[in-house]
């Protein structure tokens, strides 16, 4: 099991994400939500998840919030903002917890600066695609 910077479990930031995202959530964001940093944090691949019989649309949701090799933190926000359909909307809901515990959380100037800055970009995203 993998630690963050703070000594903490990596799974019980997943677990907090799900949790902020509040009693209404989906199953689908719930479950994206716990397991969206394994493909970051481990030699997993999103195939992998399918092939574990991990839902189809969760798979997308996970796979559009993994940022990938090479891609700045600046396209990989602009990349979940733009993303369609409903993976993408749940991606937002997901990315709006975690920027908002991450931001709360973080001991960071400079990387709780870029997650507040980061916040409103998702949440005008999330609110333009559901209307």
């Amino acid at each position: 099991m993998s630690r963050d910077r703070s000594g903490g479990l990596r799974l019980a930031h997943c677990v907090n994400v799900a949790q902020a995202l509040g009693p209404a959530a989906t199953a689908t964001a719930m479950n994206a939500a716990v397991i969206h940093r394994i493909p970051e944090e481990s030699g997993c691949t999103i195939e992998d998840l399918a092939t574990w019989g991990v839902d189809p649309v969760v798979c997308e949701v996970v796979d559009v919030l993994t940022r990938r090799g090479g891609e700045t933190y600046t396209d990989y926000i602009r990349r979940i903002c733009d993303a369609p359909g409903v993976a993408g909307d749940t991606a937002r809901l997901v990315m709006v917890a975690d920027l908002t515990l991450s931001a709360d959380r973080e001991d960071s100037d400079a990387l709780r600066e870029r997650y507040e800055q980061s916040l409103p970009l998702v949440r005008n995203a999330l609110a333009a695609a559901i209307g």
